[in-house]
């Protein structure tokens, strides 16, 4: 169990404060806008920022020992690579901490035919793939990960995600993960902490609060927007049929923008609020100008917009 209850004081920094707890194997993400506050936060958490309160891992306060000896997986977004190195001088420089062997590890991270190339000459997706398998392969009871997926693709992110919930589920390791990318949180999050100004504005399982986030401020930071009577809408929550527990909008339809899954549909409602349903794509859609008649979930939120 890892237990986390820190304030970080600024001093040229943002002011951060955030509490938090992760059960062994689980992941928690770090969600918020750029700037938010999800890196300081990280680097708080591996002792290199100075912060008040404690990091519990297991009933024990790893805050006393210094940096080197915390039992920490570390992949900041600047990697933390040996340019001149290559990924198996890497991996063997690793030595008993390496969970599995050099040759496993380099054919798990797609990095065989590259083993003895030297990191300067790696595509920038080939030394995050380098950096994450490090950290996931050291078999660290807490990995620590800053963006770590922002430079694959969209198959290597599958991939890495899926090794890095496998090898989470066989040491039960916990990390922490920030990220702005809300599907990568729903994909390999259990617990998402909303994080905006340096502010945690909520804490709790992944499906639970995007589904029903809080407060105001958490909604408006996880896509939803407000409409009269304190309620809030999601486009991806929108359906065309009335149901139990779904309430009606009318609104007049600004623009159709395509997206992967269909349309999304900008609206606006009578009184001028904007607020938009995404759509699958179908024969017969609304076109700019057209009333349409959209249901959400019934979610009202008060207008505070304090943290949990």
């Amino acid at each position: 169990m890892l237990r986390v209850d820190l304030k970080v004081a600024g001093g040229g920094q943002l002011r951060v404060q955030a509490a938090f707890e992760l059960a062994a194997g689980q992941v928690l993400a770090l969600h918020g806008p750029s700037g938010a506050g999800k890196t300081t936060l990280l680097r708080a958490v591996a002792g290199l920022l100075p912060a008040d309160g404690e990091v519990e891992l297991d009933g024990w306060d790893f805050r006393r020992l210094p940096v080197w000896r915390r039992p920490i997986g570390w992949v900041p977004q600047r990697q933390g690579l040996v340019p001149h190195w290559s990924p198996e001088q890497h991996l063997a420089a690793m030595g008993a901490q390496l969970a599995v062997g050099i040759e496993e590890a380099l054919r798990r991270l797609d990095l065989l035919r590259l083993r003895a190339r030297p990191v300067r000459e790696l595509s920038f997706g080939e030394r995050q793939r380098l950096a994450l398998g490090r950290a996931i392969f050291a078999g660290r009871p807490l990995l620590l990960l800053d963006e770590p997926f922002s430079a694959l693709d969209a198959r290597a992110r599958l991939e890495m995600g899926d090794l890095l919930r496998e090898q989470l589920s066989t040491a039960g390791s916990m990390a922490l993960l920030a990220s702005h990318d809300l599907r990568e949180v729903q994909r390999l999050g259990d617990r998402i902490c909303l994080i905006s100004s340096g502010q945690m504005l909520a804490e709790g399982p992944v499906e639970t609060t995007l589904r029903q986030p809080p407060n105001l401020r958490s909604a408006e930071l996880l896509g939803y927007r407000p409409l009269p009577g304190g309620l809030v809408v999601h486009p991806g929550q929108a359906v065309l049929r009335p149901g139990p527990g779904l309430v009606e909008v009318a609104g007049v339809v600004v623009r159709a923008v395509p997206q992967d899954f269909g349309w999304r549909l900008e609206l606006r409602t009578r009184d001028g609020r904007p607020f938009s349903a995404d759509l699958p794509a179908a024969p017969g859609l609304p076109a700019p100008g057209d009333e349409l008649r959209v249901y959400f979930p019934d979610l009202r939120l008060g207008q505070s917009g304090d943290g949990v």
